[in-house]
């Protein structure tokens, strides 16, 4: 019993003393606009001001004091989201190219700027249409392709599936042996 009232004391001294510690968070922006904070100064940071603010309403709902805190913590929430332009681009194969592959694989890779989040995904489109499910690797196999002609674009989604950014549609002529041509050789 005595070593639990000491735990508990014990725990409510620590938490007080955090309560009332001065907190300072720092902010940068690295060189591929990925937002980083710390409680650390570095060399390059930010200091931000955070101000302590009681987000427990003292009245119940409806105090226009709370509410005036509450819609100024929307706004300043909203001022600080930086919206990152992703850029996607298809880098091979290139456009108007053709591609000899008896297999039918038509290999895509996809520069991404600046880069892509761990949880963002790659969608294949092929002539149009959806192709395979979304993949984290921006180097995509499509399989099994006919012959032909096909545009190809990729689109780079969200954790959501929010679109981010289209690539250009790239157009590409995959060549592949024919079962005939295949036959012929084998009775030559």
């Amino acid at each position: 019993m005595k070593l639990s009232l000491l735990f508990v004391s014990t725990l409510l001294y620590l938490f007080s003393s955090l309560a009332t510690a001065e907190m300072k968070i720092y902010h940068w922006v690295d060189e591929n606009g990925k937002v980083h904070f710390s409680d650390t100064a570095i060399p390059g940071t930010e200091e931000l001001d955070v101000k302590e603010i009681n987000l427990v309403p003292v009245n119940g709902p409806g105090n226009d004091q709370n509410d005036a805190i509450a819609n100024q913590l929307s706004i300043d929430s909203e001022d600080e989201q930086e919206i990152i332009n992703y850029q996607a681009t298809i880098t091979s194969p290139e456009n108007d190219a053709p591609l000899r592959s008896n297999e039918g694989t038509i290999n895509i890779h996809v520069a991404i700027q600046p880069e892509k989040e761990n949880a963002h995904t790659l969608q294949l489109y092929l002539d149009g249409k959806k192709l395979g499910s979304p993949q984290i690797s921006p180097a995509i196999r499509a399989q099994n392709i006919d012959r032909g002609t096909h545009q190809v674009q990729v689109e780079l989604l969200d954790e959501d599936g929010t679109v981010l950014a289209k690539t250009q549609v790239v157009t590409v002529h995959l060549q592949r042996a024919s079962i005939k041509s295949q036959v012929r050789a084998v009775i030559k």
